[in-house]
């Protein structure tokens, strides 16, 4: 018999992350924005006010990142619209010390029947949705802020 405990887990990820949207939603000023986009960062509809850029990698066709503009006030969270079957990536721009949330490439676990020899498994071709708040609406919410 098959484990499902993974398959739970994600469900019960999935909607906890879906609970805190809806009430980041309920808090007056928190300014929620979201906006739908195909694997390749095509906008489908949503708020201009996100915008994604993509980014191949010279040499590897299969391989690509996403970076999301910032927008002043706001904190973004990304999410693939089949997320059981991905694993978000993130990416480090040339010359920072550190890898950088904004930078993002979703991938496949690994692909049956394929063996990697030190390149990057491939990008999964999977839509993702992009939801961004003001923190600051959330501080003043709690009572971190008057």
């Amino acid at each position: 018999m098959a484990d499902l405990s993974g398959v739970t887990t994600g469900i019960d990820l999935a909607k906890s992350g879906w609970a805190l949207l809806e009430y980041v939603r309920s808090i007056a000023g928190a300014d929620v924005i979201a906006a739908y986009f195909r694997y390749d960062g095509t906008r489908v509809e949503g708020s201009d006010k996100i915008e994604v850029e993509l980014h191949h990698v010279e040499g590897e066709p299969s391989v690509w990142w996403f970076s999301i503009k910032p927008l002043s006030d706001y904190a973004f969270v990304r999410e693939p619209v089949t997320p059981s079957c991905a694993n978000e990536l993130v990416g480090q721009v040339a010359g920072d010390a550190l890898p950088d949330f904004s930078v993002l490439a979703v991938g496949c676990p690994g692909v049956a029947g394929r063996i990697y020899g030190g390149g990057s498994p491939p990008n999964l071709k999977v839509d993702f949705m992009v939801f961004g708040y003001r923190p600051k609406a959330l501080l003043k919410h709690f009572g971190g802020q008057k």
